[in-house]
């Protein structure tokens, strides 16, 4: 419970948060109720996703799109009258499709980490997703993060996670094991194959809920939580296409439709 209360203070701190613009050339202007000014002109914006899970994005073999980020680009479709086409990429390839001007906007519920803003136009936050280490509920053994010497412990590959783990790597003295998927790490966290698992509170509460027979415990130290945003070409057509998604964005994030979506 104390998890899932960070993670909606973190939500409902962002909306007041402001950061740098990002967008493409536009083809129609919305006017003040975010409304396109004509159809015929409407902006086309090719949207990548790895689209492997829920609750963030699953895309299905019918090409439903479900999860957060699926509904937040539906309204966003809704209010600006944009053409929004999703394509599905590797979850490590993702970032090649923006490079290679195949995709506009990367969105993965990704976390905003210096070495991508670096390279990339981060929306305003929508999200804040709380960072944690889970170990199985009947380890008794594991309570602080100084516990973890000498032991595995699991992350999502490319997760923020990651880079906070193998800090601690080196300062505690545990091994970092990788998982290209969250469910398969989980599951050789319940197994036994690795002694915690570091992951986002969001997809840990996900994964019990959809297995309730497994059973983890988070410990009481938190890791550092991560605003999530969307991604675009540090471009000048970029930058103004994340000008536009910031303000709808904003608009959403006041109203309270990002926080009924992510709750």
């Amino acid at each position: 419970m104390k998890k899932r209360i960070l993670a909606a203070m973190l939500a409902a701190v962002m909306v007041v948060a402001v950061a740098a613009g990002c967008g493409k050339s536009s083809d129609s202007k919305t006017d003040a109720s975010g409304d396109a000014e004509s159809k015929d002109e409407a902006r086309k914006v090719v949207l990548v996703t790895s689209g492997a899970g829920e609750p963030y994005s699953l895309l299905a073999d019918d090409g439903t799109w479900t999860g957060i980020d699926a509904e937040m680009w539906a309204e966003i479709e809704k209010r600006t009258g944009w053409e929004v086409e999703v394509k599905q990429a590797a979850f490590d390839s993702i970032w090649g499709e923006l490079d290679t001007n195949r995709a506009d906007v990367a969105a993965n519920c990704w976390a905003v980490k210096p070495e991508r803003t670096e390279k990339y136009y981060a929306s305003i936050p929508y999200y804040g997703d709380a960072q944690c280490i889970i170990v199985p509920e009947s380890n008794t053994d594991i309570n602080t993060f100084d516990d973890l010497k000498g032991k595995k412990v699991g992350c999502t590959n490319g997760q923020a996670a990651q880079t906070i783990i193998e800090q601690m790597s080196g300062e505690i003295g545990f091994e970092v094991v990788l998982y290209e998927d969250s469910t398969v790490g989980m599951n050789d966290l319940n197994l036994g194959r690795v002694d915690a698992y570091a992951n986002t509170t969001t997809n840990v509460n996900n994964f019990m809920h959809y297995n309730d027979t497994i059973k983890f415990r988070f410990l009481d130290e938190d890791l550092t939580a991560n605003n999530v945003a969307y991604f675009i070409q540090k471009t000048d057509e970029g930058k103004e296409l994340c000008d536009e998604l910031n303000k709808v964005l904003q608009e959403m994030l006041d109203d309270g439709t990002v926080a009924k979506i992510t709750e």
